[in-house]
């Protein structure tokens, strides 16, 4: 399926193991990592990876350079639903019996709902309403189905594997005599978590903070059952308010999916949220007394040479942002023609 050479590293950072691989290259974050701990004598591992022949052997041949297979694992704990932290899941399962899978309820029902080719129809039928709704929001019909494919496509890139333990926010996950905190983060995905070792006080965030850039916060598409249960439109509040709840963790360290190791964690929370900051600031000064569709709002804010995907992923997030001002009734939306514009 893909064609080029990737590569891979192991290091040890203050007793956590952490395995680097490259990440194929249309995503731009180069590189996907998942992290070995040791808890009271039990091998607990964040995330599964890449469901990519190359990638999951280089996995495998990583592990065997700490002398060991994937029956040695005791427990894999997945921080949210995107097929970059789910791809081995299966494979684990069925090598390793008996190792334990942890995961939060919406991503376990957001994985179970859309693989399930007996769902194709409901989850084409939701993702149409998604595309429809961008429709509005500035895009072309045209690049509207091209969204409906990339989702649908999305899902059979994944396999589902049941979990052992579904979890949710703020349960511990008790290993010997030691515990894990799990910290619900919803902001990048619905389901996402963040996973805190209180005796060590290190984070791993998934993608929820990463180290050099920040993560897509905006649309995602979720089983009908998630929706019942949660209102995700302000979706950045949800994403700030989370930030919060981990700065009041006061970690040691922050072991993010992508891109380095963060050693100043309350320093690099406040970048991302004056970032936030900056950009509702900037959002707010491009539509002053100027109403416009996100697309355009997306347009003059990211450039308009980019790729359709993202093109999506930019007026998602500027429809993230244009929400959270409207939630504090700092932007009106009004309809026209069809589509719907912001302004301040």
């Amino acid at each position: 399926m893909f064609n080029f050479k990737l590569k891979s590293e192991i290091s040890e950072i203050e007793g956590v193991y952490r395995f680097q691989i490259d990440f194929p290259p249309f995503d731009g974050l180069k590189f996907v990592c998942m992290y070995l701990l040791n808890v009271d004598n039990h091998n607990v591992l964040i995330d599964a990876g890449l469901h990519i022949s190359s990638w999951k052997n280089l996995f495998f041949k990583e592990l065997k350079k700490l002398n060991l297979t994937i029956a040695d694992i005791d427990y894999c704990i997945i921080t949210h639903d995107h097929l970059d932290h789910v791809g081995l899941i299966k494979i684990f399962k069925r090598r390793n019996p008996n190792i334990k899978i942890l995961m939060h309820e919406f991503t376990d029902d957001t994985l179970r709902w859309g693989t399930d080719q007996n769902n194709f129809n409901q989850v084409e039928n939701t993702t149409m309403e998604l595309a429809d709704q961008m429709v509005k929001f500035g895009i072309s019909k045209e690049q509207g189905d091209r969204i409906v494919q990339f989702f649908t496509n999305w899902n059979k890139m994944i396999t589902y594997c049941k979990p052992d333990r579904i979890l949710s926010d703020n349960d511990d996950i008790f290993i010997g005599s030691e515990k894990l905190k799990v910290i619900f983060t919803p902001g990048h995905a619905a389901g996402h978590i963040c996973v805190f070792d209180e005796n060590k006080r290190n984070l791993f965030s998934g993608d929820h903070i990463l180290s050099r850039i920040t993560p897509h916060i905006g649309n995602f598409v979720v089983s009908p059952s998630v929706k019942k249960k949660y209102d995700f439109t302000n979706i950045l509040d949800y994403y700030l308010k989370s930030l919060d709840r981990i700065d009041n963790l006061n970690s040691k360290l922050i072991f993010p999916a992508h891109q380095e190791v963060i050693y100043n964690p309350h320093e690099r929370i406040m970048e991302i949220k004056k970032h936030h900051e900056i950009r509702l600031k900037e959002i707010s000064e491009i539509i002053k007394d100027k109403p416009m569709t996100p697309l355009k709002i997306s347009q003059i804010h990211f450039g308009d040479d980019l790729s359709q995907l993202n093109i999506f992923l930019a007026v998602s997030e500027v429809l993230g942002h244009l929400i959270y001002l409207e939630n504090q009734g700092k932007v009106t939306r009004i309809e026209k023609n069809e589509k719907f514009l912001f302004f301040s």
